[in-house]
């Protein structure tokens, strides 16, 4: 462990968590949030001693239950997921940045079914790239740009791998992307996602990889 001594969040019951490197002053910051909407915004501070202590620099308190965020670095944007209303953005900076708006809402796309759950940031090079969010209650994932208008790309679901052996993804919470070249079929980043049900065989929850070239061709992504 890092931490200078426990760091509390003050929260009864942690939920989400994300974290977010500013390109402006190269402070690292992270983000947790819990089932009642509260999110708070902690600095990363390093001691002497060489661990990590925290620092309350924000709170970001929402309507309803949160739980997915993920920070774009480059751009400075926070993305937030209220689990049944939608994709929020704001500036991940704590002071300055765009004022929040909403993404995507729930109530105006029918690909989104709630609960809005994990969310992932496909990113390339000038501030473009994709938002992925799993969208639980339809089993499937939303593709939205990750730089304005934010236009939405698609959605689809990981389907049974019969050859292999391997089920399909359902009822996902969490899940991440990157576009690093992991070589091989992930040449082109991968998509991981947690599978709340697994059916061959029917074992406990467990973690489904997806290369995100399979994710491209099947959207037409450029």
């Amino acid at each position: 462990s890092v931490a200078d001594g426990l760091q509390s969040t003050g929260f009864d019951d942690p939920y989400g968590l994300c974290m977010y490197r500013s390109a402006q002053s190269q402070k690292v910051y992270v983000f947790v949030n819990q089932g009642d909407g509260q999110m708070r915004q902690w600095e990363l501070m390093p001691t002497s001693a060489g661990k990590v202590r925290t620092k309350l620099v924000r709170n970001l308190p929402f309507k309803t239950q949160v739980e997915g965020c993920v920070a774009d670095d480059e751009r400075g944007m926070l993305y937030t997921g209220e689990e049944n209303v939608g994709i929020w953005r704001e500036g991940a900076e704590p002071r300055g940045g765009p004022a929040r708006s909403m993404m995507a809402a729930v109530a105006d796309n029918p690909a989104l079914k709630d609960d809005m759950e994990g969310l992932g940031l496909y990113a390339l090079e000038g501030g473009k790239g994709y938002l992925i969010a799993s969208s639980q209650g339809n089993d499937s994932y939303v593709v939205l740009d990750a730089a304005p208008p934010y236009a939405d790309r698609g959605a689809f679901r990981v389907g049974v791998n019969a050859e292999a052996g391997i089920d399909g993804a359902s009822e996902t919470d969490g899940l991440d992307v990157t576009s690093a070249s992991l070589g091989g079929p992930f040449a082109q980043g991968m998509l991981v996602v947690q599978d709340g049900r697994k059916r061959m065989p029917e074992q406990s929850q467990n973690y489904k990889y997806i290369p995100w070239a399979e994710v491209a061709k099947t959207l037409n992504l450029p």
